[in-house]
């Protein structure tokens, strides 16, 4: 018989955010990321990605914290791929938080809890946490190292930071802008990514990190690759997403 699960925390106006810089989603975006479109061909691959990508597998990831965690489309698929005893998601959006607590947990055996709170001030304490979520998020912020500062500080020694980002070509193509809203002066490059990685105390190993260019990044969404259309001459791009598995030193 698995673990009895809940969904707790507190309401979403308890919690003030006002601090954060954050641009709320479209109501588009708000739809895409509820769909099983996001959370079979973007989501579980970039999971099933990164955990192959780890240096190690965690023998016991009793603590799972999902930073960003929209309506917890991830919790389902961290529980079922790594057991954990417990997995908390945490998403500036109030809306977000309330939709997640009604439609996640019949489906999972962890103990689950949903609160709305800011990714630069995380409220868990020092080294609480054995693995860190941190799916498509910092793009959605200003304070990037403050929130990565944050995830390192409640990672316990010896730790995982799960990173998978949409760089700065991509967010700022036209079809992203068009229906998407991000804050413009936040977008970086795969190697600024990986660089503030490093710059808050995150080790990365030279397998342990992947920058690419998934097909739904692409102008034609991958058409000319399928239908084995050779790339024109010059015509390689900036990387349009970077993945990486980082370590908090033990």
């Amino acid at each position: 018989m698995g673990m009895e699960h809940r969904i707790t925390g507190p309401a979403p106006s308890e919690q003030d955010c006002s601090a954060d810089k954050w641009v709320r989603e479209t109501g588009f975006g708000r739809w895409f990321l509820g769909t099983g479109i996001w959370r079979e061909y973007v989501l579980a691959e970039a999971l099933d990605k990164l955990k192959r990508m780890a240096p190690r597998q965690p023998a016991v990831a009793a603590h799972i914290l999902d930073i960003g965690c929209g309506q917890g489309m991830a919790l389902p698929l961290l529980d079922a791929a790594f057991a954990p005893r417990r997995i908390t998601g945490i998403d500036i959006d109030a809306d977000l938080i309330k939709i997640g607590r009604q439609k996640i947990g019949a489906e999972t055996t962890a103990e689950l809890i949903l609160e709305q709170g800011s990714a630069t001030k995380i409220a868990l304490a020092d080294g609480s946490v054995d693995m860190v979520l941190c799916h498509q998020v910092l793009h959605h912020m200003v304070q990037q190292r403050d929130a990565l500062a944050e995830m390192y500080r409640v990672l316990r020694p010896g730790g995982l930071l799960f990173l998978a980002e949409s760089c700065r070509c991509f967010i700022e193509s036209s079809v992203v802008r068009a229906l998407f809203r991000h804050p413009c002066e936040a977008q970086r490059s795969a190697a600024d990514y990986l660089q503030l990685v490093r710059d808050v105390g995150f080790q990365l190993g030279r397998k342990t990190v992947l920058t690419e260019s998934p097909w739904w990044s692409r102008p034609d969404l991958g058409l000319g690759q399928r239908l084995g259309i050779p790339q024109a001459r010059g015509g390689v791009q900036e990387p349009s997403e970077v993945s990486c598995v980082a370590v908090k030193a033990p």
